[in-house]
């Protein structure tokens, strides 16, 4: 198993999930500061992690304890943005 794959992925999932609770409300004419920071903070996990995987990246990362943690993020945010769209 690639682990820099594993961890950028779930950065990714984690991001997206920012971003699809954010964005809509967004886009429906909702403001605050809080939804600005989740679909900034979400665009940029995704991209972040784009960028990383594109450029070849993989091959400097340290593997370390908190991938583990960081895919366990990764699927507790998709379950709390599943559940909130589609209660």
């Amino acid at each position: 198993m690639n682990r820099a794959l594993l961890h950028y992925v779930s950065l990714g999932i984690i991001g997206l999930s920012f971003a699809t609770l954010s964005i809509p409300d967004l886009a429906a004419g909702d403001s605050s500061i809080s939804l600005w920071l989740f679909a900034i903070s979400g665009v940029g996990l995704i991209l972040g992690g784009l960028y990383d995987v594109l450029t070849g990246s993989l091959n400097d990362f340290e593997p370390d304890g908190f991938t583990p943690l960081v895919v366990l993020g990764a699927v507790l945010s998709l379950a709390g943005a599943l559940l909130s769209l589609f209660p």
